[in-house]
């Protein structure tokens, strides 16, 4: 079994190999007698965990970790400290740089114990973070799936309505043209009998209802098919293949079609106001972003009980857009709202919700360099705040 790695890092050599000895034979041990050498190690190596003392030249062991905590988070963190630092180290612990603290002069068993659990919780740590990846994936491409079934569906009822919707347009015209010679007819000086014959199969088929209810099943056919037209436009463009690229999108455009899919269950109860800004083209990915503002917008949905609104607002900000999606809910607990990101949290019943929606939503945002809120007072709504760079690119 490949053994586990440690970086110690102090600026007095004695006690740095003193402390190398105590771990060396059952880790890999690396030594750095200053912050900078530190870091210049870990870019070259795999470490698993970094023991520093406090007190060093140019930087200091707390703003050490720091730094490590910004870019290897995943990395154990054991600050070796005098008690007349006791302050800077309950600050680095409150802040999070910080699994473990010994105070000098350390016991040896003591701090081999404590390396252990600090490796221990770093490996458990992964472990829950692979899985929680590895459900988030297993998740977008089930949605991915899906989007490209729902594509296929889309493309395939699409041809019949399409010949549906012009055989109505033609129908229209042909039932207007026998309108137009019954009427010829009914013009024409015939025999007495052949009137009274006409006039009473006319009023045996009822003629008069017919010709006008017949007329407007044609034309309510027409508005019916340009209805499934228009859905088959929007399903196409929500479920468009990710390409894992970025190109430029209109994002008014793009949640306005999202919000559309939402209206069709809802529209009994809920009313959806857009209050769209001009906005720049924004450069992401698309089909990725319409999976956050559907997963938003349901939310909000199904957080109203009975009758209420849904207000979308879009604003450019300088190289930013922002987008604001609120409701007239039930509102979040502010002992739940902290929770809410967080990977298979639900305040939905059980089988209602995964857990998974806000949680793959953040992921997505912080692929897009952006950020994502959300302010909520009980029995008053929840707004959620989208704010995005105009270019999610990664730089060149």
């Amino acid at each position: 079994m490949e053994k586990q790695t440690i970086l110690i890092v102090d600026d007095e050599h004695d006690i740095l190999d003193a402390l190398s000895d105590t771990f060396m034979g059952d880790y890999e041990v690396y030594k750095a007698s200053s912050a900078a050498e530190a870091m210049d190690i870990l870019k070259k190596t795999t470490i698993d965990l970094v023991l520093t003392d406090q007190r060093m030249p140019g930087m200091t062991g707390s703003e050490l970790l720091a730094n490590i905590e910004s870019e290897y988070p995943h990395m154990g963190k054991i600050l070796l400290t005098g008690y007349s630092d006791i302050t800077a180290t309950v600050d680095a612990i409150n802040k999070g740089r910080v699994d473990k603290y010994l105070t000098k002069p350390w016991d040896n068993d003591k701090i081999r114990r404590i390396v252990m659990d600090v490796l221990q919780v770093r490996m458990q740590r992964m472990m829950n973070d692979n899985k929680t990846v590895e459900t988030q994936l297993v998740q977008s491409a089930k949605m991915a799936s899906i989007g490209e079934l729902a594509a296929g569906i889309a493309h395939e009822i699409n041809n019949p309505v399409g010949f549906i919707h012009s055989n109505m347009g033609n129908l229209r015209k042909f039932f207007l043209k026998i309108s137009d010679l019954i009427a010829v007819y009914d013009g024409l000086d015939l025999p007495p009998a052949a009137v009274e014959t006409i006039q009473k199969v006319k009023t045996d088929i009822n003629y008069d209802y017919l010709k006008t209810r017949i007329n407007e099943m044609i034309e309510r056919s027409i508005v019916g098919t340009e209805r499934i037209q228009k859905i088959i436009m929007d399903l196409r463009s929500f479920s468009r293949r990710d390409t894992g690229e970025a190109a430029e999108a209109d994002l008014n455009e793009a949640i306005d079609t999202t919000s559309r899919f939402l209206t069709f269950e809802y529209k009994e109860r809920i009313n959806i106001n857009r209050d769209f800004g001009t906005l720049p083209k924004v450069i992401c990915n698309v089909g990725k972003l319409n999976q956050v503002f559907l997963n938003i917008l349901a939310n909000a949905c199904q957080a109203i009980e009975g009758n209420g609104e849904v207000t979308i607002k879009t604003r450019s900000e300088g190289d930013k857009v922002r987008i604001e999606i609120s409701d007239t809910g039930a509102g979040i607990p502010k002992d739940k709202i902290d929770k809410i990101f967080e990977t298979f949290f639900t305040t939905k019943p059980i089988g209602k919700g995964t857990g998974l929606g806000l949680s793959i939503s953040l992921t997505i945002i912080k692929q897009h360099k952006g950020t994502i809120s959300v302010d909520s007072e009980p029995g008053k709504g929840t707004t959620f705040t989208i704010v995005l760079p105009v270019d999610s690119r990664e730089p060149q």
